[in-house]
């Protein structure tokens, strides 16, 4: 039994991981401490994200649209985990992992989402970024309203405990 072909990136798949991990709770922090500027450490110029309900090109365009989205919420926290990374050669790698948000809005309107990022993460002068996203949803419970673009053909449509 052969013990199949060696990673092909630089960096040992965990150390990929842990850059990508990073590189995520960055971006969480972001969102959550309303600090765009910081988007710039997590994204290339002309990232490519797709977040179901829209689609974005360029990190300006992102980050005005990650803000508008965000804006009026009295708080959020982005919850990203079960990060792997796959590289693909040594200056490319495809990250997945698992996001939980919880949204507080005015009244104490919640929302929680349970979503799945896909991204490209490519290496250049800075560092590892992000290139392209793709986010899934999976889940949500609670007031819909407060995420009126969220695709609603979710994987499992009805509140947690119902399907």
């Amino acid at each position: 039994m052969s013990p199949g072909p060696a990673p092909v990136a630089s960096l040992p798949p965990v150390d990929l991981t842990a850059e990508a991990s990073y590189l995520l709770a960055t971006y969480a922090w972001a969102i959550d401490a309303r600090e765009p500027s910081l988007f710039s450490r997590v994204f290339t110029a002309d990232v490519d994200a797709d977040y179901e309900g829209f689609a974005c090109h360029g990190l300006e365009e992102l980050a005005a649209r990650l803000d508008q989205l965000h804006h009026g919420l009295r708080s959020t926290q982005h919850l990203v985990g079960s990060v792997l990374a796959e590289p693909s050669d040594p200056d490319r790698a495809g990250v997945r992992s698992h996001v939980r948000a919880s949204l507080v809005a005015d009244g104490g309107r919640r929302l929680e989402v349970a979503a799945r990022y896909e991204d490209e993460l490519v290496r250049g002068p800075h560092g590892w970024r992000i290139r392209a996203r793709r986010v899934r949803g999976m889940w949500m419970n609670g007031d819909r309203t407060i995420l009126p673009w969220m695709s609603h053909d979710m994987r499992a449509e009805q509140e947690i405990g119902r399907g």
